[in-house]
């Protein structure tokens, strides 16, 4: 079973979301997605976060300014861990990889975005919600 991160960083204001553009894995291709990766054997879902986000967009958020909010799992394939932080440091964000690092407008998302984001964006900004512990979602 595979394990991953995804992330999103908010500005303050939450009018603008760091997404980076995947030239992989293939499915991802041309796709927004979050910052993340694979969690490490020696990692917690949060440690893999702060690890991804750092190395992926130059931007360290500390470990207890992410929340996390969803736990997606797809049995027998994958389990995907979710968080978001809410900071002016996602103006900071620059491309540190392969991957280009953008800082978009949230009311004009690309049409180009991993389908999932479409509700954990919206999810993520709700904000009659509070997230003590990630929500679970099964995948068939």
């Amino acid at each position: 079973m595979l394990n991953y991160v995804t992330g999103f960083i908010f500005s303050e204001d939450l009018t603008h979301v760091v997404l980076l553009e995947k030239l992989s894995p293939s499915w991802q291709k041309g796709l927004f997605n979050g910052v993340g990766g694979k969690i490490e054997n020696d990692e917690l879902p949060a440690q893999a976060m702060v690890r991804e986000c750092e190395e992926e967009t130059g931007v360290f958020i500390r470990e207890n300014d992410w929340v996390h909010y969803v736990h997606l799992k797809k049995p027998n394939y994958f389990e995907l861990d979710v968080f978001f932080a809410i900071s002016d440091l996602a103006f900071s964000a620059k491309s540190t990889e392969k991957e280009q690092v953008h800082i978009l407008k949230i009311n004009k998302l690309p049409k180009n975005i991993i389908p999932n984001l479409k509700w954990l964006i919206p999810l993520a900004l709700d904000q009659s919600l509070k997230f003590n512990k990630p929500a679970i979602f099964i995948e068939n």
